[in-house]
């Protein structure tokens, strides 16, 4: 029993030796694994150090560049000028391809990419390879009522076989999407089957090129009756070029006889520029037309020609100039007061220079035009029977006007955007003649567009001014808001002074109108847009007394 009991006894100790055996044995394994694991990595970064002091050292003399056919030569100097010399190695020739593809990438060549093939540097010559990513496919998709081929024509830029300048580029696409609302393209680059070219897509959403609108306002002038109601139909791409055919007919609800007017327009786009050339004819049928304290009744034709240049536009910047010609024809006939009427027919000539420009921004955005308005003595020349003497038209039209008349004219208008989505409108604008002119040409102060609280055209004068000042709410509308899409608050004030030159013995020469009041502006259900305004008139005009209270309206459904 004490013999078994011993034997347990030492078993147990032999074993508790092993264990701690082991034990020490794994510690110590451990010990040399981290030991090693060190010195390896401290050789293998002696190693590391040791090849790169060693790297092979030689002189680049010159780079040479292979596949180059769009990046002139200096520009591909100054890229790798800095990485010439003695003592170079492959980092050195790794910095000129980088330097390189970013002058590519720089200049707008995004495509473009520099490698360096094998080789052996033979008399200080290395050669760079240049990928320069050509187009191999250009296709056009999702176009339902624009011409593929022409779309594709008219981004030249991304013509197969051409690198993509991305300058050019944005410009065309930008051209292309500018020409009509209803169409916009989006350029997407994928790389293409061959090794080192593009495919490019043109994504196109387009919707019909057909609209028409119907409108209803109450803009009447004095002595007529109260309602418009005008309508058009237009076309946006006749001949799969982007030209647009408008055809618009105005009336008077309450008495058609009171006001015709129909007018049709063509405008043409240029091939290879942005050049816009538009004609138009308007024909006015009307039995009473108040202007001022003067009743004119009859009828007249315009005939116009516009030429619009877009000039080069600056960072953020871009302006046009107008060329213009009308050739206008008034048959009309006046009546003063009462009397006989006077037939006072006139034909002329009248040619306008124009300038425009826009500078948009962030917090705010400016508008201004300016425009000469003139005709030539000898084109306008013309006799006419006046109360039974020959006298030149312009004469009989007006005392003391002229047919060699000269006027300046010109708008301002600032949008300044507020915090919360509130907005101030200011707009100022003007005429200034140096002599008498006839109606047609005169400023109009008065109505909707004008000085709110008034007639349409309540006032008329050779020189004129008119401002206004208007505060908008942010909109109110969206998708909580039973289909509005948008509802913005208005209060507003504006003003007129309208002078006439060399007036009549009794005439008055001087008039002010001024007004102030609120309104609501909307769009809902996408097709429907309104404007009520309700103006408060501060000074007396030809039909509107001082105090008087005037609502303008104007209701209109288009797409």
């Amino acid at each position: 029993m004490n013999q078994a009991r011993r034997r347990k006894k030492v078993g147990l100790l032999l074993w508790c030796a092993m264990v701690i055996l082991i034990g020490v044995t794994v510690v110590h394994a451990a010990t040399e694994i981290d030991s090693t694991s060190t010195i390896a990595d401290s050789e293998k970064k002696t190693a590391t150090e040791k090849s790169k002091a060693t790297a092979p050292n030689f002189t680049v003399m010159e780079y040479q560049i292979e596949g180059n056919s769009v990046l002139p030569v200096m520009a591909i100097e100054q890229a790798v000028y800095p990485h010439l010399g003695e003592g170079k190695t492959i980092d050195d020739v790794e910095g000129a391809r980088k330097s390189l593809e970013q002058t590519y990438q720089k200049a707008g060549y995004s495509t473009v990419f520099v490698d360096i093939p094998e080789q052996d540097v033979v008399n200080g010559v290395v050669r760079l390879r240049v990928i320069e990513g050509r187009v191999s496919r250009l296709s056009v998709t999702g176009s339902r009522y624009y011409s593929l081929g022409r779309i594709r024509a008219q981004v030249p830029a991304l013509a197969a076989g051409s690198v993509p300048y991305l300058p050019a580029v944005q410009q065309q696409v930008n051209a292309v999407n500018n020409v009509s609302a209803d169409r916009q393209i989006t350029p997407v680059f994928r790389a293409g089957r061959t090794p080192g070219t593009v495919d490019v897509e043109l994504k196109v959403k387009d919707q019909p090129p057909w609209h028409a609108s119907l409108e209803v306002n109450n803009r009447y002038s004095g002595n007529t009756s109260r309602t418009r109601a005008s309508g058009q139909l237009r076309y946006d791409n006749l001949w799969q070029r982007g030209h647009s055919l408008s055809l618009q007919y105005q009336t008077a609800p309450q008495k058609t006889d009171e006001v015709s007017v129909a007018s049709v327009s063509y405008l043409l786009r240029a091939d290879n520029d942005d050049d816009l050339t538009a004609l138009y004819a308007v024909r006015s049928r009307s039995d009473v037309a108040a202007v001022g304290d003067i009743s004119v009744i009859g009828s007249g034709d315009i005939y116009g020609l516009r030429r619009i240049i877009p000039l080069p536009p600056g960072k953020q910047y871009f302006h046009s100039l107008s060329l213009g010609i009308d050739l206008k024809d008034f048959r009309e006939n006046v009546v003063l007061q009462g009397a006989d009427s006077v037939e006072t027919p006139i034909r002329y000539l009248s040619f306008s220079i124009a300038y425009n420009a826009s500078l948009p921004g962030e917090t705010a955005s400016n508008q201004f035009s300016a425009s000469l308005n003139f005709s030539l003595r000898g084109l306008a020349d013309r006799k006419i029977d006046c109360l039974g003497q020959e006298v030149d038209q312009f004469e009989c039209k007006r005392f003391n006007a002229h047919s060699n008349y000269f006027y300046l004219k010109g708008d301002y208008q600032r949008t300044q955007r507020l915090a919360q989505g509130m907005s101030w409108i200011a707009k100022i604008g003007g005429q200034l003649a140096d002599q008498p002119l006839i109606s047609n040409e005169q400023f109009s102060a008065g109505g909707a567009d004008s000085v709110r609280g008034y007639l349409e055209s309540e006032r008329l004068g050779d020189n004129g001014l008119q401002a206004s000042l208007e505060w908008r709410s942010p909109s109110l509308g969206g998708e909580n808001t039973a289909g509005v899409q948008e509802l913005l608050l208005l209060i507003f004030t504006d003003a007129a002074y309208l002078r006439v030159n060399h007036p009549l013995p009794e005439q008055q020469a001087r008039f002010n109108l001024m007004s102030a009041g609120s309104g609501v502006r909307f769009t809902a259900w996408k097709n429907w847009q309104g404007e009520l305004d309700w103006a408060r008139a501060f000074k007396d005009g030809a039909v509107t007394k001082s105090g008087m209270d005037r609502l303008h309206f104007k209701l209109e459904y288009g797409f």
